[in-house]
């Protein structure tokens, strides 16, 4: 266990195992580092130096009521790095971790970066007119207040029967969600709502074109929470990037088929190290 204290002297939850290049694990909204990504971890850190993070105020991070933004946790993010000396970083992101790499990348831009990989997750949350990839395939600032509404008045109810519904293709098993759901009330519910409200404000669609590092899309063609194609979209708008489908998964590619999520991954950083052989 280790904790890394922030400016602000909010202690910071974090993991490492392995050694080599640095893979940096950022989890989704609610969740943590250790849960989420446990079946991922082991098989990486075995070629790679891996590193889980719990964002202030969620899971064994420390908690708070203020500073529930993008910029914050990227910059939370920042302070990680720069104390653990970490360099050449594999960030990577799922869904509001994908968002918090883009407004890292918006801060500082590649520095300490030697590539992204974004998992499932749209650029803009909102619907309008030309955005054709929007949370839920249509989501308005009326829908965001009735989510707000229901965490604040029936998390357990929202999250179960809607959110961790559509996490995934084949429902887990009722015991795995009771495990998942209090996996995820370690984030106290002012900070789920803050959090949600801040990936619903950000709008990084001209952030994306400007990435200047490679970057790996991992998409899940059966996504209910961004239906839409976007991975194809974002494809489009990054000069070098790859874009890898994974037919049989929802929204958490790394759970539902995390040998072939881990195999990609791992292969994805092994051809960035060949390529810096191969650069003249």
């Amino acid at each position: 266990m280790a904790y890394l204290e922030m400016p602000d002297h909010i202690p910071l939850y974090y993991e490492e195992r392995g050694e080599g290049e640095t893979i940096l694990l950022v989890h989704g909204w609610s969740c943590n580092g250790g849960y989420w990504w446990q079946k991922n971890v082991e098989s990486l850190s075995e070629s790679y130096h891996v590193v889980t993070v719990d964002l202030r105020g969620h899971g064994q991070s420390g908690k708070t009521d203020h500073n529930h933004t993008l910029s914050q946790y990227a910059q939370d993010i920042r302070h990680l790095m720069e104390s653990l000396n970490l360099t050449d970083v594999t960030l990577v992101g799922w869904s509001m971790g994908t968002a918090i790499a883009l407004s890292y990348f918006d801060q500082f831009g590649s520095d300490r970066l030697r590539s992204f990989v974004f998992v499932d997750m749209s650029p803009y949350m909102f619907s309008e007119e030309g955005w054709e990839y929007p949370l839920f395939g249509e989501f308005t600032p009326e829908a965001l207040d009735g989510v707000v509404e229901a965490l604040q008045n029936d998390r357990p109810s929202f999250v179960k029967e809607q959110i961790l519904e559509a996490f995934f293709i084949e429902r887990p098993s009722e015991d795995v969600i009771d495990e998942m759901y209090a996996e995820m009330m370690k984030t106290p519910t002012g900070v789920t709502v803050a959090a949600f409200q801040a990936f619903c404000d950000n709008d990084f669609r001209d952030v994306v074109g400007k990435i200047d590092i490679p970057t790996l899309l991992m998409y899940a063609e059966g996504s209910a929470i961004f239906p839409g194609d976007v991975g194809a979209w974002m494809h489009e708008q990054i000069p070098d990037s790859e874009l890898v489908v994974f037919e049989n998964s929802s929204h958490c590619p790394f759970w539902e088929e995390p040998e072939r999520f881990n195999h990609e991954l791992a292969t994805f950083v092994a051809g960035l190290k060949d390529r810096m052989i191969g650069a003249p």
